[in-house]
């Protein structure tokens, strides 16, 4: 039985995470900040470990213990200070990598592409050099720091992932639509842009076949649906679940009203250094919903593949 240190194993990827590592017979080693979710006690082989993964000496006891390292843990905000980011979604990256035995599968995110039109895009497609949000800026500072000091290593790129339990991309828009009798689209696309979503079971799916082949060492791996969906589809999808009775008209927006609106959050959220944003969108919100966010999911369906074909020879 391999052993996984899993980070983050409180939040809902990583506990997803968890709950795939488990099904494919690992043994799993759960770290958790704060919060710990009930359910991680009732999943079989599982050790919850409380501890701060920005405290280089806590996690040097794991050094050669564990096959492997699932860095899920990170903070996933579009507000915040430059040098919170920089500690939670980078230091880290520089001792975790010399922990396991065999790899280290690193979650970074698809946003390092950038936040503007794509159509089919995959792997190859290059990694914005100046992003404007320090979420990706240091998701991509990470991947660079990966590729120049490890060589088993493999970077998760997750779109927006969704799935049940999700407490953070599906609430925010439930909030809007609380107050709101429109559903808002900015730019030329008018609600008709793709959205990126990700199942939280193909980014788990995707972790552990990683895990269990070298196929794919020392590359990347987008995560995203199969299934397109336009963000006015997932608003609307939204709205039909949690308000049946209530009509939603469509509200069309030049982009840069979008654009302030979402300068005027961002700055007054950063100046009153709150953990959410005050209101939505955000400035870097208003980009996610109305670019053409479209990648390819065949890198992803590959790996997953490779898990099934091996969980049918083991059954």
């Amino acid at each position: 039985m391999k052993t996984v240190l899993v980070t983050g194993a409180g939040g809902f990827i990583g506990l997803n995470v968890v709950k795939m590592y488990s099904k494919y017979g690992w043994r799993v080693l759960a770290l958790v900040h704060n919060r710990i979710p009930n359910e991680l006690y009732n999943i079989n082989n599982v050790e919850v470990i409380k501890g701060d993964v920005t405290n280089e000496e806590f996690m040097s006891q794991f050094k050669s213990k564990v096959n492997v390292v699932a860095h899920v843990a990170g903070l996933a905000k579009d507000i915040g200070k430059d040098s919170t980011f920089r500690k939670l979604n980078f230091e880290p990256i520089k001792y975790l990598s010399e922990l396991p035995t065999d790899k280290i599968v690193y979650v970074s995110s698809s946003d390092v592409y950038g936040i503007k039109d794509f159509i089919n895009a995959d792997e190859s497609t290059p990694l914005i050099e100046y992003p404007k949000n320090p979420y990706p800026k240091y998701k991509i500072i990470s991947e660079i720091w990966l590729r120049e000091n490890c060589s088993n290593y493999v970077i998760i790129r997750p779109a927006a992932v969704w799935g049940e339990g999700d407490l953070t991309l599906e609430s925010r828009v439930i909030d809007f639509l609380k107050s709101s009798p429109f559903i808002v689209h900015f730019g030329k696309w008018k609600g008709k842009c793709r959205w990126p979503l990700a199942n939280v079971k193909n980014v788990a799916k995707t972790i552990v076949a990683v895990s269990e082949t070298d196929k794919f060492n020392g590359e990347a791996i987008t995560i995203i649906d199969p299934e397109k969906t336009t963000i006015d589809e997932y608003y609307r999808k939204i709205a039909r679940e949690n308000f049946p009775t209530k009509t939603f008209k469509n509200l069309y927006l030049p982009l840069w009203i979008g654009k302030l609106i979402g300068l005027i959050s961002t700055t007054l959220s950063n100046i009153l250094k709150l953990r959410d944003p005050i209101f939505d969108p955000t400035f870097y919100a208003v980009h996610h919903v109305s670019s053409n966010l479209d990648f390819s999911s065949n890198k992803m369906l590959e790996a997953i593949k490779t898990l099934e074909e091996k969980e049918l020879v083991k059954n």
